[in-house]
């Protein structure tokens, strides 16, 4: 073989080992879709922080995936995820409905979800799921309780949907509805904020303690990175860095 020959063919070797390279490369680099939920992931400060912003960021690091955070709003970024490899969505809880359409990344947090009303509010009664029908509830569009009360039958004439949780404090407090949903760490967080006590609300009635809160991703991710950042969140939630992050958005 001739001098020019092994040097094409030497040129196309490393042509293909660039381009192997690059794309593999290119096929690290994700990104998060994040919606606003305080405490748990919300923009302060032009900065996307929150506990399980956090976490994930930590899992991360230690994976050395490249990544991006991008605020989005919930229920276009569940589509969103849906549609498009390496795209992820923080957080989301588990639910049946939702189950196949994602692979799953966590748990990071328990999930337990209940209607909380004004503690004042001594006429709202609830025994079972029929009876939230005498009430309003504040519910954020796309999120689980509005798939739980889908799948119950009650109607959109019992419940107003509102684009992020924190809106739905407020409209409890001026009596624009009844009920609204949240988990206590959630609610207790976002009435500190908002100089209020946890004392003023009430739990009106347990929807589920079932699940829990995740990254999800787009199915067609590789496996191995969704493997590699589950195997690096465990290592960090074992390191005790949930409990410390929590004791740190509450001082």
């Amino acid at each position: 073989m001739s001098c020019k020959c092994i040097m094409k063919y030497f040129i196309f070797l490393i042509t293909i080992l660039f381009l192997g390279m690059a794309r593999t490369a290119d096929a690290q680099k994700i990104t998060i879709l994040v919606d606003n939920w305080p405490p748990y992931n919300f923009k302060k400060d032009n900065e996307i922080v929150g506990i399980n912003t956090e976490l994930i960021e930590a899992a991360l690091k230690r994976t050395h995936i490249k990544y991006k955070l991008v605020m989005y709003p919930f229920k276009r970024a569940m589509k969103t995820v849906q549609k498009y490899p390496n795209t992820m969505l923080l957080s989301v809880a588990l639910i049946p409905q939702r189950k196949a359409h994602y692979a799953w990344i966590g748990p990071m947090q328990a999930r337990r979800v209940y209607l909380f009303k004004l503690k004042e509010r001594t006429d709202i009664q609830i025994k079972d799921k029929q009876d939230l029908k005498k009430y309003r509830t504040g519910v954020q569009l796309g999120g689980s309780i509005e798939q739980f009360f889908i799948a119950n039958n009650i109607h959109t004439d019992h419940y107003s949907l509102v684009s992020n949780s924190e809106s739905l404090l407020k409209m409890l407090f001026k009596k624009r509805v009844d009920l609204i949903p949240g988990d206590p760490l959630e609610t207790a967080y976002q009435l500190k904020n908002m100089g209020h006590d946890f004392s003023e609300l009430e739990a009106a009635y347990l929807v589920s303690e079932e699940g829990g809160y995740y990254m999800v991703a787009n199915k067609d991710t590789s496996a191995s990175i969704i493997s590699s950042i589950q195997e690096s969140l465990d290592e960090v939630l074992a390191s005790g860095a949930k409990e410390q992050l929590i004791e740190k958005y509450f001082k």
